[in-house]
């Protein structure tokens, strides 16, 4: 016999109910705004702030991401 399960839609994350799935739905965090911080000699900043639907903000550093 067949197990349901529901995804989220975001992270593809499995859930035994429906209300789990739509809540991890509703916790992420989608992105409002960008801004460059650091930019070097490179054609693509290696540094953003970004801004989120909560109001919190975040810098990103490509060394930290591997780039």
């Amino acid at each position: 016999m067949p197990i349901p399960f529901f995804r989220c839609e975001k992270c593809r994350r499995e859930f035994d109910s429906r209300e789990g799935a739509a809540e991890c739905e509703a916790n992420h965090l989608i992105p409002v705004s960008a801004v460059v911080v650091g930019c070097g000699i490179r054609p693509y900043p290696y540094s953003l702030e970004v801004t989120f639907n909560n109001g919190g903000k975040k810098i990103y550093n490509a060394e930290e991401m591997g780039g």
